[in-house]
């Protein structure tokens, strides 16, 4: 009996452990997303991104606060803190999301932080830009496979019986 209990105190302390550990790499990876100031990345996100649909599609203008408002309550920091956390702590070790931490800090880390919402943005631009050019081959390409689709499901249609007498 008295074994059973050592191994139950032991069993007890290695878990205690593991949480520890565990609870420090989350610590380092909200560091990280506070070092990385993703909040105000996620706020200029947000209205970047209602912007860029509003040019898109400006008969939503009407909408913007609203939509707004939507992206903000699923999209906010606040809403998405804690599965960024489970995201950086799956991808990274404490001591890699420390490394990453140690190099935000630095001049080049800071201008990388201010300067990969900038990078994406354009990033998307290029993308938007390289399929509005070439949206007619697209459409043509979506023709000719509904036309294929038709022509299969005609071919593999059971022919049309006489009707029931």
């Amino acid at each position: 009996m008295k074994k059973f209990f050592i191994g139950l105190a032991i069993a007890c302390l290695m878990s205690s452990t593991a949480w520890a550990a565990s609870n420090s790499h989350r610590q380092a990876a909200e560091e990280l997303l506070k070092v990385s100031d993703l909040k105000n990345t996620m706020d200029r996100m947000i209205v970047q991104m209602v912007e860029l649909q509003l040019q898109q599609k400006p008969v939503m203008a009407p909408y913007r606060d609203v939509m707004l408002q939507f992206f903000n309550k699923y999209l906010s920091y606040g809403s998405i803190k804690y599965d960024f956390i489970d995201i950086y702590t799956e991808e990274f070790s404490e001591n890699e999301l420390r490394e990453i931490i140690k190099f935000y800090k630095t001049p080049v880390g800071k201008k990388t932080i201010t300067k990969l919402p900038i990078l994406m943005q354009k990033g998307a631009q290029v993308g938007m830009s390289k399929v509005k050019s070439h949206q007619n081959e697209l459409r043509e390409m979506l023709e000719a496979e509904t036309k294929r689709l038709e022509a299969e499901n005609k071919a593999s249609a059971p022919a049309n019986a006489s009707p029931a007498k």
